[in-house]
């Protein structure tokens, strides 16, 4: 009996000695608060917790340090402990520290914890999320565990409580029943709004109106009208809808499904009645400054006009109703950048003509109509568009389409810019054996004489003669007369070289041409027949 007595002291004395190292270990190397350090702005380890008011469809990040002053590597790991399903937390992944006074500064961490409210919820108050930081020294094993408390309010635009039953959504309902219910400031307040909208359209709409210019026809002022009354009280109409239902009290999913859909309506309306107003104002204003003796900006500038408004409509359009369903617009732009940037590199002509098509109907060096000299071609001006420009030939039996870019690099010699009439030259070749004063006494006379020729002297240059050069057989005058109009130039040098010809022959002043003279020698002819 002693000596199983012995046997079994001898064992438990065994075990007793290998649990030993493990349970003095645990009591002399464990994690204590002084090894590590975690603080945030605005907690601080006597706070309870910290305060946050957070918006639907929002979040907040709070930043977190964690510093370590042990000569051990830690392991940092993070767990979220929420009190609502409308809060979330995004995830935090593991994190390591290094021993303290490290090289790289890796023993000092900055974590952010942000928290997420969901878009779809109501109004909370006092919502507790806790942050449990655990935190492992990887030598020992041993851990200790940090608590951050927050304590959040929910502060939801589909909240109800403020304005159920209230008209305009503040005045209390205070009207004895049945007039009580929430169905009357419902309506009340929607034709409080429709009202507003119809006063807004009777003193907005006829000052708009009176800035169309003259030109501006009885058909397109009266769809102006409609356009602008039905943008406002389609907007009016949408604006009254999160209002209304609040005043009914409904459910939040269904004023969030019908605030949605009713604000993208509003911008769709808000964009095409913007889009047709803006349109008729432009063709007003620039019909009405086309008409100014010195401006530049006419009728042919509607189309530059037209695409930079489409464009930002489009954009902003796009844009909202992006924001209004939550999308993040950052990663968007991101991506509008890059293509834009492969676009421009992969389509430098085109956008130089683009470029060059807005330059040209800025800078105005010609306009539809206008006779134009181009690398000493004759053009007329068709018309001109963002990326090309359409010209006649000079006779009209033909059309150029010349892309901007080419037309902007070349020199344009504008021949009616400011002025149609022309200064017309018409060369004669005479004889060396005719008085060139003579010459020169007709050719005045047929200019004179000609109805084709302007005679006001006080504005145009006279018609003149001048000598230009003396050639082999001939000696060259030149007749400079101003006409009415460039585009008539070829008529006009037409009949004034017709009737010059006559006149000249009727003097008897014939003009010189190539002849040729042959000399028979009658000695060399006779020398050859005795042969």
């Amino acid at each position: 009996m002693v000596r199983k007595s012995s046997v079994l002291i001898l064992v438990i004395a065994v075990v007793a000695l290998g649990l030993m190292p493990l349970c003095i270990q645990e009591e002399t190397d464990a994690l204590e608060p002084m090894d590590y350090k975690v603080s945030t702005p605005g907690f601080f380890p006597e706070d309870d917790m910290i305060g946050l008011t957070i918006g639907n469809g929002h979040s907040k990040t709070i930043m977190i340090y964690i510093q370590n002053y042990t000569d051990h590597v830690l392991d940092i790991a993070f767990y979220s402990l929420k009190g609502s399903d409308d809060i979330y937390a995004d995830d935090i992944l593991n994190l390591t520290l290094m021993p303290a006074g490290d090289d790289e500064g890796k023993d000092l961490v900055k974590q952010p914890f942000t928290l997420n409210v969901k878009e779809i919820t109501s109004s909370n108050s006092d919502v507790r999320v806790a942050l449990e930081i655990f935190i492992t020294d990887l030598f020992d094993d041993t851990y200790s565990i940090q608590t951050i408390k927050f304590n959040i309010d929910v502060v939801s635009s589909f909240d109800t409580s403020g304005n159920f039953n209230k008209f305009l959504g503040f005045i209390d309902n205070t009207l004895p029943g049945p007039f009580n219910q929430p169905i009357v400031p419902f309506f009340t307040t929607l034709v409080v709004f429709f009202v507003t909208a119809l006063l807004i359209v009777k003193l907005l709409v006829p000052v708009l109106s009176d800035m169309l210019s003259d030109t501006t026809s009885d058909k397109d002022r009266k769809r102006f009208r409609t356009l602008l009354t039905l943008g406002i009280v389609i907007a009016a109409i949408a604006l009254f809808i999160d209002p209304g239902l609040k005043i009914l009290g409904a459910d939040v999913n269904w004023i969030y499904i019908v605030n949605k859909i009713a604000m993208t309506i509003l911008v769709i309306v808000l964009a095409i009645t913007i889009w047709k107003v803006y349109m008729i104002f432009i063709e007003s204003t620039l019909s009405k400054l086309g008409r100014m003796g010195d401006s530049k900006v006419d009728i042919s500038l509607l189309p530059l006009f037209a695409m930079f408004g489409k464009l930002i409509l489009w954009a902003g359009g796009i844009a909202a109703i992006l924001h209004i369903f939550g999308m993040d617009l950052s990663g968007i732009l991101i991506s509008a950048g890059i293509v834009t940037l492969g676009i421009t590199l992969g389509a430098q002509s085109v956008l130089s003509q683009f470029f060059s098509g807005i330059i040209l109907l800025l800078t105005r060096p010609f306009s539809k109509g206008d006779y134009v000299v181009i690398d000493d071609v004759n053009y007329i001006v068709k018309d001109i568009k963002l990326m090309y420009t359409e010209l006649f030939g000079d006779e009209f039996d033909r059309i150029t389409t010349m892309p901007n870019n080419v037309v902007a690099s070349a020199t344009v010699v504008n021949m009616t810019k400011n002025d149609r009439t022309f200064r017309l030259y018409i060369f004669i070749q005479i004889p060396y054996d005719i008085e060139v004063e003579k010459v020169e006494k007709v050719l005045l006379e047929v200019a004179e004489e000609s109805d084709l020729v302007i005679h006001d002297n006080t504005r145009y240059k006279k018609p003149a003669v001048k000598l230009i050069e003396f050639q082999d057989a001939c000696i060259q005058l030149r007749l400079d007369v101003t006409i009415k109009d460039y585009a008539s130039k070829s008529t006009v040098q037409s009949s004034l070289k017709k009737e010059l010809y006559v006149r000249l022959a009727e003097n008897g002043i014939e003009m010189p041409y190539n002849r040729l003279e042959v000399k028979i020698l009658d000695d060399v002819v006779d020398e050859k027949s005795t042969a």
